[in-house]
């Protein structure tokens, strides 16, 4: 009996030394359909990628829920979240962003355990969609929690960029645990838009010196989709663009992080 006491406390330690690196993906999935090929559903493929890959958290863009274009992709209405959680065994939730289609459109959370989900409206100065950025509360195997955002930023007018990036993270320094946000921003890194992040939040794409495209071919395209962490919580541990994904007009972003001790 004490030797299976001092096994399991071993196995308990030797987990909890080893499981704060915090697997994420941030994908913007064209709602659920297929560029190349228009009327054919992707969410087993996604389901696939994502069962092979287990990721901690996910952020999924261009979400439908219970849209006319869904009917027409999967001939029916489809709450794609639920769908897609219950294909993966991921906690799910849906973001709305806008009403659109007689459903909703926004943004997509996966976690493997979360809480406190909810979603915050962004500032659209000059117009156009509404966006959003959806939150959860995320806990590793460890017990430590992290709050994770998936966003979608406007597509149209740097204004509107500018102003939902001063609201995501003037929100995200309010928060009481570490946090990492991830999304399609629609802006370069060379942009007016990407110089007003805090200097503190790094962007692991940058940290990792990697230019690779993100939406549209790995030859032609941009670099718009990231994932953000605050430096003084986090270290990069991998980063990469998975070109090898080509079921939507982006590629999944990923990236390891490793939580930092305290004293660190």
């Amino acid at each position: 009996m004490d030797k299976f006491f001092l096994s399991c406390l071993f196995c308990l330690f030797f987990g909890l030394a080893n499981a704060q690196e915090i697997k994420i993906i941030t994908f913007n999935i064209y709602h659920g359909e297929n560029p190349a090929k228009l009327g054919d559903s992707t969410l087993h493929l996604l389901a696939d990628f994502l069962i092979l890959n287990q990721p901690e958290v996910v952020a999924l863009q261009e979400v439908d829920s219970m849209t006319l274009r869904s009917e027409k992709i999967y001939g029916k209405k489809l709450n794609f979240m639920s769908k897609i959680g219950r294909e993966t065994g991921y906690k799910n939730y849906f973001g709305k962003a806008m009403a659109f289609d007689e459903g909703g459109y926004g943004e997509g959370l996966l976690a493997k355990k979360g809480s406190a989900y909810h979603t915050l409206q962004l500032p659209n100065p000059a117009g156009g969609e509404p966006r959003s950025i959806a939150w959860v509360k995320a806990e590793l195997k460890t017990l430590q929690e992290f709050y994770f955002g998936g966003t979608h930023l406007c597509h149209e007018f740097t204004e509107n960029r500018i102003a939902q990036v001063d609201s995501i993270f003037s929100y995200a320094e309010t928060l009481d645990k570490p946090v990492v946000i991830a999304g399609d921003f629609n802006f370069s890194p060379d942009s007016l838009e990407y110089s007003k992040i805090p200097s503190h939040w790094k962007e692991a794409g940058a940290v990792a010196g990697n230019s690779q495209n993100t939406y549209g071919t790995a030859e032609e395209g941009a670099r718009i989709d990231y994932i953000w962490y605050d430096s003084r919580k986090f270290e990069l541990v991998e980063y990469r663009v998975m070109t090898e994904i080509t079921f939507s007009d982006h590629f999944p972003v990923w990236a390891i992080l490793r939580m930092k001790k305290p004293e660190e």
